[in-house]
């Protein structure tokens, strides 16, 4: 078999980002993806009736702040955005729900209803960011698109602190981002309502509110602070990123081979040079060459696996075996709906039925804490809270005319040791027989929001963190992010010391870049991957590209009045353009 430039071991989607910014630079390029198919994190599949797709993992896609849209011109290759004009909305056993819109005024009403004093707070960070809008851009492109670097931290501090001195706040940047998220809700905010929904948000994102830095950033960044947020799936659902990747890879010359696992990472005179695949392999026990490897695998089959002790030596090895896996673990329960939820909370603000995503359960910051602190210890909370979405408020061609598809997603421990005072034993193995027990509470729990759920159901597939694994096992334990984002595997130490020497994808090994358990962490905004491939070209010497000049967050800028919104909502709450209402 012929060798290549460029190497990449995995056709997920930062995988395959790398693989189409390369190849488009005019390297020759070859993706080797274990499964069928590429995207194992962003597939869109039919579980049961025909006609009902369902986004088994990545649904909130953040696409739209990527250079990529533009560099790669996803949108040519298929990839059309849909949207609602809610982006998230959390409803309360009060009856009332609290909700983010495109449209401020849209917000801040109904914030003015739940807590004067939170709107009136949200009012002065809207001042603050159109006064400071390029700089807030241009810091989270560095942060957030740019190797880790204490410039570049220093930076966020700065900004934080102007930001936290509008706002009346005796407190630095640093300082606040050495709280937990907790802390800095209870700091920023008055009502449980406006914590609550913000800490959620902080969770969906893969920043616990529990932790320091990164919990202190996500109250911060998630609360509405920054405007708009781009909330979007995509026509046909999630997987049409994975096909638009794919196409713009191929299209620029690079080639995919699928059923190719790699058995290991071929060393040279401390460099390396190529991969063997496994055995079971299409091509069984094949090598082939590169001058590049890119590893889209996560740290510990990467290092331990694909490399092994003998490679890295003890030090490196010790290190990856503590990077763990035990946090942003999902419990999903897709269901095939007959019309759409409705949600109680819809009698107060009808705005909740135009949004295809959101959060129940944890009425009070005290019950988030007190779920937190068993999530990180093990134990399943009796009082089940997990993100709600209803795709097809957004995209209507996921399910049949007229029907919906809908799912929770509950934060789990990965091998939990106790639920409603009962004591679980056998780890990850435990969950073939708790998925129905708990997915029948996590239905409940649905009910509960929204009276007659049940009635809509058609059918129900459950995905616990160990099918998650059968699914993909480089997220090792079900993690959604390439290992668990926690402050001692954030920014500069992702994903542990010692392993990355150079920017955010160099490793000590020549030859060994990754992008995957890198900063900031793998998710559909493709910033891995979007790294990972600035500095393979900036090595290789064909960065200088003239269509490779894309900024973060401009597509989303330039176009987030132009994505389709509420393709799929009931007329019912379909707003009224004469009134700014939702129809009757």
């Amino acid at each position: 078999m012929k060798d290549y430039d460029v190497i990449v071991i995995g056709g997920g989607i930062n995988g395959l980002t790398v693989a189409a910014y390369l190849a488009k630079a005019g390297l020759s390029v070859g993706v080797f993806e274990a499964r069928g198919q590429c995207g194992a994190h962003c597939d869109t599949v039919e579980t049961g009736s025909p006609g009902f797709l369902h986004n088994l993992h990545a649904t909130w896609l953040a696409t739209s702040y990527s250079p990529a849209m533009d560099d790669l011109d996803l949108p040519g290759f298929g990839f059309e955005l849909r949207g609602t004009d809610v982006t998230y909305a959390k409803p309360f056993e009060s009856g009332k729900s609290l909700i983010h819109a495109m449209d401020f005024d849209t917000t801040y009403a109904n914030w003015e209803r739940v807590s004067e004093k939170d709107a009136a707070l949200q009012m002065k960070a809207l001042e603050f960011n159109a006064v400071n809008l390029e700089e807030m851009l241009e810091a989270n492109r560095r942060f957030w698109y740019g190797p880790p670097t204490e410039d570049t931290l220093n930076r966020m501090y700065s900004l934080l602190d102007k930001f936290l001195a509008h706002q009346g706040h005796d407190v630095t940047g640093a300082a606040l981002l050495n709280m937990t998220g907790f802390e800095v809700l209870d700091l920023l905010f008055d009502s449980d309502e406006v914590k609550t929904t913000t800490a959620s948000l902080g969770w969906i994102s893969g920043l616990p509110p529990i932790h320091r830095k990164i919990g202190a950033l996500a109250a911060v960044v998630m609360a509405g602070i920054g405007g708009p947020m781009a909330v979007h799936n995509a026509r046909g659902g999630s997987h049409s990123l994975t096909h638009s990747l794919v196409k713009a890879t191929v299209d620029a010359g690079g080639e995919i081979w699928t059923t190719c696992p790699v058995d290991k990472i071929i060393v040279e005179d401390g460099r390396a040079v190529g991969i063997k695949l496994r055995e079971d392999a299409l091509m069984p026990g094949e090598e082939i060459r590169a001058k590049t490897i890119v590893s889209n695998v996560s740290a510990v089959p990467t290092f331990l696996g694909m490399l092994g002790e003998d490679v890295i030596g003890p030090e490196i090895a010790n290190r990856v075996r503590s990077f763990h896996y035990d946090e942003q673990v999902l419990f999903g329960v897709y269901y095939s709906l007959r019309d759409d939820i409705e949600f109680a909370a819809a009698d107060w603000d009808p705005g909740i039925q135009r949004c295809m995503m959101g959060y129940l359960g944890g009425d009070t910051i005290d019950d988030m804490r007190r779920h937190n602190v068993n999530l990180i210890s093990g134990v399943i909370d009796d009082d089940i809270m997990g993100n709600w979405f209803v795709p097809t408020r957004a995209d209507p061609t996921q399910a049949p005319d007229g029907c919906h598809t809908a799912f929770i997603w509950v934060d789990v421990p990965p091998a939990p040791r106790r639920w409603r005072g009962q004591t679980i034993t056998g780890g990850m193995d435990a969950w073939p027989e708790l998925g129905g027990p708990f997915a029948d509470a996590a239905t409940d729990r649905i009910e509960d929001y929204a009276p007659g759920f049940k009635d809509l159901i058609i059918e129900r597939h459950v995905m616990t963190p160990l099918d998650q694994v059968r699914n993909n096992p480089s997220s090792m334990t079900g993690s959604i992010l390439g290992g668990s984002v926690t402050p001692d595997q954030f920014y500069m130490n992702r994903p542990v010391p010692g392993v990355i020497t150079s920017g955010a994808s160099r490793t000590f090994l020549p030859g060994l870049y990754l992008s995957n358990s890198i900063h900031p962490m793998g998710a559909t905004w493709l910033a891995t991957g979007y790294l990972a491939a600035r500095e393979v070209a900036e090595d290789a010497g064909c960065l200088d590209q003239p269509w490779w000049q894309a900024r973060p967050w401009d597509w989303f800028m330039d176009h987030m009045n132009d994505v389709p919104m509420n393709l799929g909502v009931n007329a019912k709450w379909q707003l009224d353009e004469s009134t700014g209402g939702a129809g009757q």
